[in-house]
C-alpha cells in the first residue's frame, strides 16, 4: 500500500524503540504533509509514514495509530492473491533485546 495527503494526528514509534523499550513514542498534533507511507494490510497491519511539517522538516516512524486525515489521503492498495503475509519472531532475533518484534513473512497460499 501507498498513500499522499495530510493529516493532523500521527502517533508513531521511532526507531529507537525496542521490544523491552517501546517508549520512544512521538504523539504529533499539528498540520503535516504524508511525504511516504507504506507497509503492509495483513490482519496486523504494519506501516511506516514520513511526514513533513510546514518548515519541511520531516519526521518517520513505525505508526501506531491515530493518523488523523486533515485534507485528502491518496491511499493505493495492491492485492497479491496468490502471497500471505504474516509476521513471526524469527528465531534469531527473538532474543535479542534490541529487537524482539516480529518479521514479516511472505508465503504461496
Amino acid at each position: 500500500m501507498s498513500c499522499v495527503g495530510s493529516v493532523t494526528k500521527a502517533t508513531l514509534r521511532l526507531a529507537n524503540a525496542t521490544a523491552s523499550n517501546t517508549n520512544e513514542v512521538l504523539h504529533l498534533s499539528g498540520r503535516y504533509e504524508i511525504v511516504s507511507l507504506v507497509g503492509t494490510l495483513n490482519p496486523d497491519a504494519h506501516l511506516h509514514v514520513c511526514l513533513a511539517d510546514a518548515e519541511g522538516g520531516t519526521v518517520g516512524g513505525h505508526v501506531l495509530g491515530g493518523l488523523e486525515v486533515f485534507t485528502t489521503a491518496e491511499v493505493v492498495i495492491g492485492e497479491a492473491t496468490q502471497l500471505q503475509f504474516e509476521r513471526e519472531l524469527d528465531e534469531q532475533t527473538e532474543l535479542d533485546e534490541q529487537t524482539g518484534f516480529p518479521e514479516l513473512v511472505v508465503q504461496r497460499r
